[in-house]
């Protein structure tokens, strides 16, 4: 009987506590990000900037912080697609502009680290341009380093892929863990040239991401930090 009990109360409480479902990014940005924009754009035009950046903390904490990314494909530069489906290790997704310069000693330092996390971190470039002008922006990253791009203009990016760069703009960078669970965006991310402010800033970026590769689960540390 007390067996019999146990059961029914087991049963019930899968009834009354149902296992929680999964937040997807792009669905969090289509019913959040409306509102944080008109709501930050109000902030940024009174001068407000600790309002503006509450709101960014609020969208990020409540709403899109341990999200999952829906597995869609990329074109790449030397051919063929990038399939997310295909990733079973932490990446970094990294937004570039058509207009954005990118200096050498940010591709410098991405190869870095694309060569020390071989094999434990995924690297992608995501060129919002052209197939040609991607390709000869990219020539100089390593192999160790994705190269993908979208041509807004061939129609071809998605609802999953479009809040990449209609959410908080390029350049940025996107952090997902193993599991693909969004863990830190950067909105503008950037490496400056090397100083020694740089390269405190380098280790602690590389230290963050170790803590990421034998971490168990998402880490309220930021995992990148804007360089200036």
């Amino acid at each position: 009987m007390r067996i019999y009990l146990s059961l029914v109360m087991f049963v019930c409480t899968l009834f009354v506590f149902p296992q929680q479902q999964k937040r997807y990014f792009d669905t969090q940005i289509d019913k959040h990000l409306r509102a944080y924009n008109r709501q930050s754009e109000t902030a940024i035009q009174n001068g407000d900037s600790e309002r503006a950046e509450f709101l960014y903390d609020s969208i990020f904490n409540n709403h899109l912080k341990s999200s999952y990314l829906r597995d869609f494909k990329m074109n790449k530069v030397n051919g063929g697609h990038f399939n997310t489906a295909k990733l079973d290790k932490p990446f970094l997704l990294v937004t570039k502009s058509a207009w954005e310069k990118i200096d050498e000693d940010e591709i410098k330092e991405i190869n870095r680290m694309s060569k020390m996390y071989k094999g434990q971190v995924e690297i992608i470039i995501l060129f919002w341009d052209t197939k040609l002008n991607a390709k000869a922006r990219s020539k100089d990253y390593n192999s160790n380093v994705t190269i993908t791009y979208i041509d807004e203009r061939d129609n071809d990016a998605n609802h999953i892929i479009r809040p990449f760069k209609h959410s908080f703009g390029a350049p940025a960078c996107f952090f997902f863990s193993e599991t693909k669970q969004l863990l830190k965006i950067d909105r503008k991310f950037a490496i400056s040239k090397p100083d020694a402010h740089s390269e405190i800033a380098f280790h602690v970026i590389h230290e963050d991401i170790k803590k990421m590769i034998f971490d168990d689960g998402p880490t309220q540390e930021g995992m990148i930090t804007t360089l200036q």
